[in-house]
């Protein structure tokens, strides 16, 4: 006897739904897997990003100028015309030397751990390209 249609339609129908659905949970495991790559990279950027960004204003605020002092020279009662302007004269103060050290020690030390950490972000992404390689 030769098969019905119906009964060959309904188990390709139903082989073909299995593999849909088999395609379906790859499909979902490999967007849950670019998520949370995304997600961890995107938290190693702007930890990064915030540490450069803190070592950066941390450094414009060490070595910001050293406050100016104004001095006003006041005209003299024997100066000829009463409405000469005041002349406003800037000092510089220098830094000292205990000063600019501190901040250069500072600056390294920040340097420094966000090196480290830029390491260790690279470290990790080597090793999820790695384990991709392997896994594909």
């Amino acid at each position: 006897m030769v098969p019905s249609v119906a009964s060959t339609n309904a188990a390709k129908k139903q082989q073909l739904q299995q593999e849909a659905e088999a395609y379906k949970a790859k499909i979902d495991d490999q967007v849950a897997t670019i998520k949370a790559d995304a997600k961890r990279i995107g938290t190693t950027t702007l930890v990064i990003g915030g540490i450069l960004t803190g070592s950066y204003l941390l450094f414009k605020w060490l070595s910001a100028d050293s406050k100016k002092k104004k001095k006003e020279k006041t005209p003299h009662a024997s100066d000829a015309e009463a409405n000469v302007p005041a002349v406003i004269q800037r000092e510089e103060e220098e830094e000292s030397w205990i000063v600019s050290s501190i901040k250069s020690y500072i600056l390294a030390f920040v340097l420094a751990i966000a090196k480290e950490k830029l390491m260790e972000a690279l470290a990790n992404i080597n090793q999820n390209n790695e384990a991709e390689k392997t896994d594909a």
